[in-house]
């Protein structure tokens, strides 16, 4: 359950709810409570949601806010949704931390000016995308129209709420620095033009007048600016030119009958039977009711009502009209005291909340990697299934959802895209998600195996199976669908994903030497222009004529970011694309210098290859010996994604490309021209030229002269690093063209640390926990498995080495026999009292594996002894003779059980001096007719747990 989503009764006055206060604890909230810091807002099923302003900055505007807030939650209000609530009431907490902060914060509602919404704007800029930050403004806009009364705000702000001549909580383009001034849109003269701005800012001015059947315009135009106001909930100009694009073909279809209505009172339902029945032989049968369900609406919004005809009025809304004098006859009486109330004719079926049918089935998406992108569910299949799909598709996407980026949202929204197709191919598919069933997701799966990787498969069933546990409400689903999903183990049996191993050491030296090369060559070629700049802006005298010349250039684009056409004296447009490119390549970086950057970069940090594509150029320098920069890690918990990690710079220039903080600050120089003039925050900067096929970031190339953000729009750009290995000529230790990838140098970069490290991997982690560093990283990788081996193998010789020059003290049958009978010379050979010896023999001395002469004097404590048994075989008190070797015996037979159970490098590092000592030493000293005559009498169980040592009751 989320922290604001808390359930109550259906009913509103038996409110279980809880009252979330301003630091996000809950509360309880009774039924009538009267507290003015309070912000109740009531759903369509009747949960309650209350808010408190307690505990927020700003305190002198908490009760004005408060019961602005609660204008716009009243029944029938702008907002319609408890999500919409949530975030209008945390709009308006941001809102109030801006104005704490500010340097001139307002002590009443009073002191606030439009300025300080400019400011505030610029502010959530500075965090955020411009879009999200003009939605914010719209929002605290909207929550102070509904302050009462009015002049409580000064006269200033008052008209400035009431200005619709701009964009709302937009200042004027010159106020932008950096930014190119945005063109007025002109306003039209026409009463007939509805104009629609939405959130983001953007502005559409619909013509009626344009149009066919002139006489209904003057009707449909306020309906169709009511349907685009705030009572709409519409926030997307693709949305408003769809509604617009509906009433437009529905007009076309009218005009084009023989007897085409004159008014909206000769409208009837039968004109809205055939224009769909239009539609469909041109559109598809989603489409055209798509058509219908917008023309709909705006007849909703048609003021008066009985405007319509009565028949068209009553196939609209639902209800059928009825005379004064059929309502008196068949209304009773109205009831009074002892009086039973009138109920109502015929069964009562309330329609449920969820089939009511949504405004948009957009779900806009605004990722924290800055990406941005609509996810429209009405292009997929399954049209009944979409509005609740698209609800926790919207649960999932966002700000307590778990898919975070463009990537991650994009994918989930191919794997319902997938299922639903498949749901829809179906015999008997379900109609609604009360009739999905857990069946129905086993054959998808079935199905995906039939041509997808099992790993695909688990992707997609992980996706649907996540969104389906995001359905509101989730008793909507069925009760064996619910089970299923909330069973744990779906992934047993899959195999766990490894990485590919890394390079060997000759591959991984021979690809940093190539992209230390290049990296090399860039920054020389750079910094020799630079010198040639420099030059000519001194003392242009002073040059060559074609360096003069060359200068002017170089001037040129250091100013104004523009590349000079050159043109060669062939007439080939080749020629002509490749000196263009030489030109751009004196100051600026280019596309076909990524590669070895990344690489080295890569290399050198040890980082995976999204975190050094979304590097920030903004950092700090720490003493000229280092550099904090701040990293994304997307895979991380959410609160964990970005931290900040300090890079080594270097004693000198010569450790530049050598250090990950002084490749750090060299790219951030190199790059910092295209910055400035794209105004982008990001590290990586490069130059492609404005021309070129129209992509995804053509306008952008063309706004700046073509400097971009490689990986603004994108992580999988093509770097062409097969072209760059061939150019070095790099192979790898079989021969072959080596294959390049940036994970693959950062698991060369893990294995390396870790063998530096010993092995250790709490020491060796930095990027990653031990468990995806040993899974993703370390597992498949061949150098490490010959590395560990060589390792265990050595530990083994050690530990066999050192219990060879240890001798333990056995007895064997023939020594115990001699001991015997002459106990004072057996005595003197093993170091110990005849009165010791003898009571070592007859079993007064037993320790379960041998015999301690000297208890109280311990080699490994002080004082009496108290470690493990284990230990008496490898201690110098310890005295074996025939009458232990049964349970010695039993001893081997419970260190084998535990090498099967354990893993072989631990077992080797807990139990293998004591496996060596009892094997390579003390057996021995046994015969095999001992040992068979021991093994018959050998203990079943040692009634101890020697293996993890004796423990405390």
């Amino acid at each position: 359950m989320s922290e604001d989503s808390i359930t109550t009764d259906p009913v509103p006055t038996t409110s279980q709810a809880a009252l979330l206060s301003g630091n996000g604890t809950a509360v309880p909230d009774l039924a009538g409570s009267a507290d003015p810091l309070s912000v109740r807002f009531t759903g369509h099923d009747g949960r309650i949601w209350t808010w408190s302003f307690d505990g927020l900055p700003m305190a002198a505007l908490h009760a004005d806010l408060a019961r602005a807030l609660e204008y716009r939650f009243r029944p029938g209000g702008p907002v319609m949704s408890a999500a919409t609530a949530r975030n209008e009431f945390h709009s308006a907490r941001r809102l109030l931390s801006y104005l704490h902060q500010h340097e001139h914060s307002p002590r009443t509602l009073a002191d606030l000016t439009p300025q300080h919404l400019t400011g505030y704007l610029f502010y959530r800029a500075e965090h955020t995308t411009l879009r999200v930050a003009q939605m914010f403004v719209q929002i605290a806009r909207n929550l102070l129209r509904g302050v009462a009364p009015a002049d409580r705000l000064s006269v200033a702000l008052q008209e400035d709420l009431t200005d619709n001549q701009r964009v709302p909580g937009l200042p004027a383009a010159d106020a932008w620095p950096g930014k190119k001034p945005t063109k007025a849109v002109p306003e039209g003269t026409d009463p007939l033009a509805v104009t629609f701005v939405a959130a983001n800012g953007r502005r559409r001015v619909l013509y009626f007048s344009n149009l066919p059947l002139p006489s209904l315009h003057a009707a449909l135009s306020p309906a169709l600016a009511l349907r685009l106001g705030s009572v709409g909930g519409l926030h997307s100009t693709i949305v408003a030119e769809r509604a617009f694009k509906a009433m437009r073909t529905f007009l076309s279809y009218l005009a084009s009958l023989d007897e085409a209505p004159r008014t909206l009172a000769d409208l009837m339902p039968w004109h809205l039977e055939s224009y769909e029945l239009k539609l469909q032989e041109t559109l598809s049968a989603r489409s055209a009711y798509g058509h219908l369900t917008e023309v709909t609406r705006v007849l909703l919004g048609v003021i008066p009502q009985d405007s319509l005809s009565d028949e068209l009025r009553a196939s609209v809304t639902g209800v059928v009209p009825t005379t004064e004098s059929t309502t008196s006859a068949s209304t009773p009486a109205r009831p009074g005291r002892g009086r039973v109330s009138a109920m109502p004719s015929g069964a009562y079926e309330p329609d449920l909340v969820h089939e009511q049918v949504p405004l948009t089935l957009i779900v806009p998406f605004d990722g924290e990697d800055g990406r941005h992108v609509d996810f429209d569910f009405s292009t997929l299949p399954m049209p009944a299934l979409h509005a609740d799909l698209a609800s926790a598709f919207a649960h999932r996407t966002g700000p307590t959802g778990g898919l975070r980026t463009r990537a991650s949202a994009a994918n989930c929204f191919s794997s319902i895209r997938r299922f639903l197709t498949f749901i829809e191919s179906l015999p008997r598919p379900p109609q609604s998600l009360e009739r999905l069933t857990s069946r129905h997701l086993e054959r998808f799966r079935l199905h995906r195996l039939q041509t997808t990787k099992p790993s695909g498969v688990e992707n997609d069933m992980l996706a649907v199976r996540m969104l389906l546990r995001a359905v509101t409400p989730y008793d909507l689903l069925a009760p064996d669908l619910r089970e299923f999903l909330e069973r744990s183990g779906h992934a047993r049996g899959m195999a766990t994903k490894t990485g590919r191993p890394g390079y060997s050491e000759r591959e991984f030296r021979a690809l940093m030497t190539a992209a230390r090369s290049d990296v090399a060559a860039i920054r020389d070629r750079i910094r020799k222009s630079e010198q040639l700049l420099a030059a000519f802006r001194a003392s242009p005298d002073d040059l060559s004529p074609q360096d003069r010349a060359a200068g002017a250039v170089l001037d040129i684009m250091d100013r104004t970011g523009q590349v000079p056409q050159v043109r060669t004296s062939a007439n080939n447009q080749l020629l002509h694309n490749a000196a263009h490119l030489m030109t751009a390549k004196q100051l600026f970086v280019v596309d076909t210098d990524l590669a070895p950057l990344l690489i080295l970069m890569t290399g050198l940090s040890g980082r995976n290859g999204e975190t050094v594509k979304e590097l920030e150029a903004e950092h700090r320098i720490l003493g000229d010996r280092a550099v904090a920069v701040g990293l994304i890690k997307r895979r991380r918990d959410k609160a964990e994604s970005r931290t900040s990690v300090h890079w080594e710079i270097g004693a000198n220039e010569s450790r530049q490309l050598h250090t990950p903080g002084g490749l750090f600050l060299l790219l951030h120089d190199l790059m910092s021209r295209g910055r400035r003039i794209c105004g982008s925050p990001q590290l990586w900067n490069i130059w492609t030229g404005a021309a070129g096929r129209k992509s995804a970031q053509w306008q952008a190339k063309e706004a700046t002269f073509g400097h971009i953000d490689p990986f603004a729009k994108s992580l999988t750009r093509v770097l062409k690093y097969k072209q760059w290995a061939r150019r070095h000529g790099l192979t790898d230790d079989a021969g072959a063209p080596l294959e390049i990838t940036l994970n693959r140098v950062k698991t060369t970069v893990e294995v390396r640390t870790t063998k530096a490290m010993g092995g250790h991997l709490p020491s060796a982690r930095r990027t990653n926990t031990m468990d995806v560093s040993f899974t993703h990283y370390l597992q498949g990788d061949p150098i490490v498995r010959e590395w560990a081996d060589q390792i265990i193998t050595t530990a083994l010789d050690d530990a066999e080495s050192s219990a060879r020059t240890f001798r333990s003290r056995v007895l064997g049958t023939d020594a115990a026999h001699a001991a015997a009978s002459s106990p004072a010379e057996a005595a003197q050979a093993y170091g110990t009292t005849p009165e010791k010896l003898n009571q070592a023999l007859e079993g007064q001395l037993d320790t379960l594996v041998g015999s301690c002469l000297d208890i109280d004097h311990s080699p490994f404590t002080t004082g009496r002894c108290g470690v493990s048994f284990l230990t008496c075989l490898r201690c110098p008190n310890v005295l074996i003779t025939p009458r232990h070797l049964p349970a010695l015996l039993a001893l081997v037979d419970l260190l084998t059980q535990a090498r099967q159970a354990m893993d072989l490098d631990a077992w080797v590092r807990e139990h293998g001096w004591t496996w060596l000592t009892l094997t390579r030493l003390v057996l021995p000293q046994f015969t095999e007719a001992e040992q068979a005559e021991a093994d018959r009498s050998k203990p079943q169980s040692l009634d101890l747990d020697l293996l993890d040592g004796p423990k405390e009751l």
